[in-house]
């Protein structure tokens, strides 16, 4: 099932799960560029329709309407004007399909025609994004009804500070222009509102500098209206040293087609001196803290989002066990209960909450991507056979030859069969929650394993000064890892734990005897018994506190660790601050959410009033990933080839390369610090003796 229709159907879950919002229902539409001295209702009589209906479909025409402004009407109109600057002759078209990184602007400035004009004969276009493959009729005997040399534009205004919607028109004609005392390149483009590369082209022999008397051609616009309008609604930036078309776009909050609209010599590339138009107040507007993103690569770290080389359309397919089937049949009341019993449901609703918020962040970013949503329609009894053949009918009975990238299924089997029925066409398959994978060559596995936590705590581990006073607690079920900390610590002392009819525990004598009072204790225990945490973690919290022995204040430095964090940890049979006490560390594939992520939080909470679950802090944060990849290489699998790691929210991704395809060797120390925060502990390489 198709991205829209998941959407529709998840409307009924909105109130209860608060995880997505309502989608409009999208009909064909046909535009009208307003002229000079028309109003609303002036273009409803001429439409046949009424003011009420554009207002619905134009919300900024209640404020303010002029001339330049495209507004959508409803297709079922008489049109009795002649829309969108066009002329009334019969046209004849060409099919043109889409290539890899084309989008509409580029398309409308490639053929001279406008793109509400391409939108007016291809629909669909109103409501879905170019994706490459695509075909679309194109007039070939449009004649614009403004005419004017190439490559020389002049922006009509938008109609607010927040809005960078632009129409542009051609320049009708040059014009001289004596340059006056002290004028540069610099204020000439900015008083004609061009940048120094336009100017630049309008006067080929003008070398580097300008001089006083000298008379070059500009556009022949009036002036000082032009200069007023840029005043009031430009700012102007000149490109930098070291500027990118990501920190520019991060800089003005513009998307990338923006920004070439306001600016048109982009297209030939970002060069140093470019003096580029942007709307005022949008400098500094957008803030990253939600976007965390870094390369270590040769021990050195950049962004990867300034790295991005590929601004095409990501085309991604999710793949998440709605059971869609079910929740049509029922009544709210059902589907609430629904919520409140199917684990795996509210698993995929929260994920996919988080997905969308990433897709529109990257956006922001110039990163525009095709989404489409299949449902796995998981359902229990039905067995792992059956659920998997579902998989097997959406990948058999859907076009994925264009697919980037498939996040998704969710479950261990599902993912297994659709890694294996997309090997043959290269597309990779992102495992997105579980551990319980066989893998395969195009299978990119984003949970780290319990055994890379391990290691990488024994790697932490063996940081640690050898004369601490090291003491290792485990039960019989993690032998190995104890075997492990013993080589690590020959000389550790080990406590056994007892049995007991409620589960294992110790006697008080048991811990007592083997902590030191004048040397650090390192305390390493590997169970997920959750009677004997308890005991371990309450009785070791004792012995820290200051005891009085005689008239000897006594206190005993004391940290606690594991190699792997069990759900035992999440009972409330265990005192949270007696491990805030304890300075506990462990392993963890996520991180906590701290100030830095405070824009995504708000983000979040803003658009769904609740505040984000791991899973979709998880959604958000593989899918940002996904789409940086795809637009910083060629690929996934050619964005693992450089090494880098990357970091948002709560989750870092570094993948190596195995017979089992790739799996993410990225992963935190944690340790519990005041007021039971959780903080990343940074790990420096043990040094060889």
């Amino acid at each position: 099932m198709k991205k829209v229709i998941v959407l529709g159907i998840m409307m009924c879950f909105f109130a209860f799960a608060k995880a997505f919002a309502t989608p409009s229902v999208l009909q064909e539409f046909v535009s009208h560029q307003v002229k000079d001295g028309e109003t609303v209702y002036s273009i409803s009589k001429a439409y046949g329709v009424s003011e009420k209906e554009i207002y619905k479909l134009n919300p900024d025409a209640k404020s303010s309407v002029y001339e330049g402004l495209v507004l959508i009407l409803p297709s079922t109109t008489q049109s009795v004007a002649n829309p969108v600057g066009g002329n009334g002759d019969d046209l004849k078209f060409k099919t043109h399909k889409v290539k890899r990184k084309e989008t509409l602007y580029s398309i409308s400035r490639n053929y001279n025609v406008p793109e509400d004009v391409l939108k007016k004969h291809n629909k669909q276009l109103y409501s879905q994004t170019l994706r490459k493959g695509d075909k679309i009729k194109i007039p070939t005997n449009y004649k614009n009804n403004t005419d004017g040399p190439v490559g020389i534009s002049v922006i009509t205004p938008p109609k607010d500070d927040n809005d960078t919607t632009a129409v542009v028109k051609n320049v009708s004609e040059s014009i001289d222009y004596t340059v006056q005392a002290k004028e540069t390149k610099y204020g000439i483009a900015r008083k004609y509102g061009i940048t120094i590369a336009q100017l630049e082209q309008m006067n080929p022999g003008m070398g580097a500098g300008l001089k006083e008397g000298a008379t070059i051609q500009v556009p022949n616009i009036k002036t000082e209206k032009q200069a007023v309008i840029d005043q009031a609604q430009y700012s102007f930036y000149e490109v930098k040293k070291g500027n990118t078309m990501y920190s520019l776009l991060r800089e003005f909050n513009l998307k990338a087609d923006d920004l070439l609209a306001l600016n048109p010599a982009l297209d030939d590339g970002l060069k140093e001196g470019m003096i580029l138009k942007v709307p005022k107040g949008s400098a500094g507007a957008i803030s990253t803290q939600n976007t965390q993103v870094s390369i270590n690569q040769n021990a050195g770290k950049v962004s990867l989002a300034d790295s991005i080389t590929d601004y095409s359309v990501k085309n991604i397919a999710i793949m998440l066990p709605f059971g869609l089937k079910r929740a049509t049949a029922d009544t709210a009341d059902v589907r609430k209960n629904m919520l409140k019993r199917d684990r795996v449901l509210r698993l995929a609703l929260d994920f996919h909450s988080g997905v969308l918020m990433a897709v529109k962040d990257a956006e922001k970013i110039g990163i525009n991507s095709n989404v489409t949503v299949y449902d796995t329609d998981y359902v229990r009894k039905d067995g792992s056979a059956t659920n998997a053949r579902k998989v097997e009918n959406i990948i058999n009975s859907n076009d994925f030859s264009n697919t980037d990238a498939v996040i998704g299924p969710m479950l261990g089997f599902n993912v297994d069969r659709a890694a294996s029925l997309l090997l043959t066409k290269g597309i990779p398959v992102v495992s997105p929650l579980t551990q319980r994978i066989s893998g395969g060559l195009n299978v990119f596995q984003t949970r780290p394993s319990d055994e890379l936590l391990r290691a990488k705590m024994m790697d932490y581990l063996e940081t640690l000064s050898k004369d601490n006073n090291v003491i290792i607690i485990a039960d019989t079920k993690n032998s190995g890892a104890k075997s492990k900390l013993k080589a690590l610590f020959p000389n550790a002392k080990e406590v056994a734990p007892r049995k007991g009819d409620n589960g294992m525990f110790l006697y008080g004598d048991d811990i007592t005897a083997k902590i030191s009072d004048t040397k650090p204790n390192i305390v390493i225990v590997e169970t997920n018994d959750i009677p004997l945490i308890s005991n371990v973690t309450t009785k070791l919290n004792t012995l820290r506190s200051s005891e009085v022995e005689g008239e000897t204040m006594i206190k005993r430095d004391i940290n606690l660790f594991t190699t792997f964090r069990g759900t035992a940890y999440d009972s409330d049979e265990i005192q949270h601050t007696h491990l805030m006490n304890l300075n506990f560390h462990f392993p963890s594939m996520e991180k906590e959410y701290d100030e830095t992520s405070s824009a995504f939080i708000e983000a979040y909470e803003t658009k769904y009033n609740i505040t984000p679950s791991t899973e979709a802090i998880r959604g958000y944060d593989i899918m940002m990933d996904t789409l940086l990849r795809l637009g910083y290489a060629q690929d996934l699998f050619q964005s693992v080839s450089s090494g880098l790691e990357t970091q948002y929210v709560e989750n870092k991704f570094q993948y190596a390369k195995s017979s089992k395809g790739f799996y993410n060797t990225a992963a935190y120390i944690m340790k519990y610090e005041e007021n039971l925060l959780l903080k990343e502990v940074e790990v420096i390489p043990a040094k060889d003796e």
